[in-house]
C-alpha cells in the first residue's frame, strides 16, 4: 500500500500549529485553507512538492474552473485546513484527474481523499473517524457534486 507518511507529517505539522483551535468547534469555525501541495509518487511513498501558487478554495470559488498549471507526474492535491469535510467546489480538483488529499488542523488530525472512479464521487477517511452529523454533511455534498456531475454529462450528450 501507498506510503502517506508526507501527507501524514501535514496533517501533524498543521495539528501542531493550531493545537490551541477546539476540535469540537470544527464544524462551526469558517473554513480556512492553511496550505495545499501537490504529491509525487516515488518507490511507493506520495511525496510532498510545495506549490505556493495553489490556492484550492480561492481557485474554485463559486465554482470557477479549476485549471492550475500541474506539474507533469503528479498523483495528487493534499490541503491543510479546518475541517475534513469538503468543500463546496472541491469536485473541480478532480477534473484533471487528481484525488485531492485533505488534512484537518487541530488536535483531531484526520486526513481524507476526495475521489471519482468511473463517474462516481467518493470521500474516504484515511486517519481519523467522522461523527454522524459529519458524515450526513460529506453524503449531502458528495450529493451535490454527483448532482452537477450527471447534469453535466446529460448536457454533453445533447
Amino acid at each position: 500500500m501507498t506510503s502517506l507518511r508526507s501527507l501524514l507529517s501535514l496533517a501533524a505539522f498543521a495539528g501542531v500549529t493550531l493545537a490551541a483551535t477546539p476540535a469540537a468547534a470544527t464544524p462551526q469555525r469558517e473554513l480556512r485553507e492553511i496550505r495545499c501541495d501537490y504529491l509525487e509518487q516515488e518507490r511507493g511513498q506520495l511525496l510532498t512538492i510545495e506549490a505556493t501558487d495553489l490556492h484550492v478554495l480561492d481557485q474554485t470559488a463559486d465554482g470557477q474552473r479549476f485549471a492550475p498549471a500541474v506539474p507533469q507526474g503528479m498523483a495528487g492535491i493534499s490541503c491543510g485546513r479546518t475541517s475534513v469535510i469538503p468543500a463546496a467546489w472541491d469536485d473541480q480538483v478532480l477534473a484533471p484527474g487528481l484525488p485531492l488529499f485533505i488534512a484537518e488542523t487541530g488536535t483531531r488530525g484526520r486526513v481524507g481523499v476526495l475521489e471519482i472512479d468511473n463517474g462516481r464521487y467518493r470521500f474516504r477517511l484515511i486517519r481519523g473517524e467522522m461523527q454522524p452529523d459529519e458524515q450526513a454533511q460529506v453524503d449531502e455534498r458528495i450529493q451535490s457534486y454527483q448532482t452537477r456531475f450527471d447534469a453535466a454529462q446529460r448536457q454533453r450528450r445533447q
